[in-house]
């Protein structure tokens, strides 16, 4: 799978984009898409809103809901399917994400470090001695013990 990144301005449309963007893999493969994708949002603020945005327009694409018809449009000319194929799969799709909600990454930069970190951690066989503060966002007291 590959790595795509979008960097712009306020206001200039990403959560439209990355929303379309989670659709269309989810439209490609809907029964299993969602367990590998991870969307990373800057705060939890833009994360609730990407997994609202991206819940509701999967259901009104399946619905062909009228709020939905850009997310529709856009899905079937970059896919190059029909509305009725696409609505089909997006029924199947938000089925199989609700049904396995665990596996439906859209996380905070900082929450996928802190797991990579415990991951990695695990792996290493190491133990941390303090927790982290997560009022400034920023790590302090981390340290860790074999």
């Amino acid at each position: 799978m590959q790595l795509k990144v979008y960097n712009a301005s306020a206001g200039s449309g990403k959560t439209f984009r990355l929303a379309v963007e989670y659709i269309k893999l989810m439209i490609k493969n809907p029964e299993w898409a969602h367990k590998g994708i991870l969307a990373v949002t800057f705060t939890n603020k833009a994360t609730e809103e990407m997994k609202q945005r991206i819940m509701s327009q999967l259901y009104g694409i399946w619905k062909q809901l009228p709020d939905s018809n850009s997310y529709a449009e856009k899905v079937c000319t970059e896919l190059k399917m029909d509305s009725a194929e696409v609505s089909r799969r997006a029924g199947i799709a938000l089925t199989h994400l609700i049904h396995d909600f665990d596996h439906f990454k859209v996380q905070t930069i900082d929450k996928f470090f802190q797991g990579v970190l415990r991951n990695l951690a695990h792996e290493l066989d190491w133990q941390p001695t303090c927790a982290w503060g997560s009022t400034t966002r920023m790590w302090r007291n981390w340290r860790w013990t074999r």
